[in-house]
């Protein structure tokens, strides 16, 4: 077994009163990322933030959707965010009260109300990137690793491969694959742990009027058993 982090991490599921602040690690782990370039390029920063915080709230709406947020235990910061989608037939009950405000609720029925002037062709690209990956690769019966950031100073702490291991042990204690799109970036990683790809895609975002384009590696774990 690898070794704890070099943080004092504690690992919970999120509520959606913190989702501002998960966002907020989400947009700073990805900043340089070619997608946020081209999608958001010229964007007002807080209604980016905005904009991305209300699509999200969605996932709390979603009872296979299991939200987890990363602290630094001794500071109180969340500094690390993760999103799992496990099938409801593993059973595993999200430990949180996940019922959102009246506000958010009406929030979310205006998602794109709140869109900044972005690149909606770029956004579309990559969601439809998304879609044609999990039609062909995944089965119902996969568990998703949808998201997984970590702040940028708190890298290479440990501290990812602490969720991932929150995810494979439910994973192999249900016989489960794990099914996730990584960044190239990413795929180190997820080979140590036994993630294998089984494709690469590259999305050329001028096709859409963006810039630059970006890989991504389509990644499968399959279940260990003791």
């Amino acid at each position: 077994m690898a070794p704890g982090p070099s943080v004092p991490l504690e690992i919970k599921y999120a509520h959606a009163s913190e989702l501002h602040a998960l966002v907020g690690v989400e947009i700073r782990s990805f900043s340089s990322s070619k997608y946020m370039h081209s999608t958001y390029k010229g964007c007002d920063p807080l209604a980016v933030h905005t904009f991305k915080t209300v699509s999200s709230l969605e996932y709390f709406t979603k009872s296979e959707c299991h939200i987890l947020a990363g602290a630094d235990s001794e500071a109180g910061d969340i500094i690390a965010y993760s999103r799992w989608n496990i099938p409801a037939i593993y059973k595993f009950e999200r430990a949180v009260d996940v019922g959102l405000s009246d506000e958010a609720q009406v929030e979310l029925q205006n998602v794109w109300a709140y869109s900044p002037r972005m690149n909606k062709g770029t956004y579309m690209f990559y969601e439809e990137m998304i879609k044609r990956s999990r039609d062909i690769h995944l089965k119902k019966t996969d568990i998703v690793l949808e998201l997984l950031c970590v702040l940028p100073e708190y890298q290479r702490m440990g501290i990812g491969s602490s969720f991932l291991r929150w995810g494979m042990e439910k994973a192999d204690a249900s016989n489960a694959r794990i099914y996730l799109e990584a960044t190239m970036e990413g795929v180190p990683a997820y080979l140590k742990y036994g993630w294998k790809i089984v494709e690469e895609i590259k999305l050329d975002y001028t096709e859409r009027g963006g810039e630059g384009s970006q890989k991504f590696a389509l990644m499968i774990r399959e279940p260990r058993t003791a």
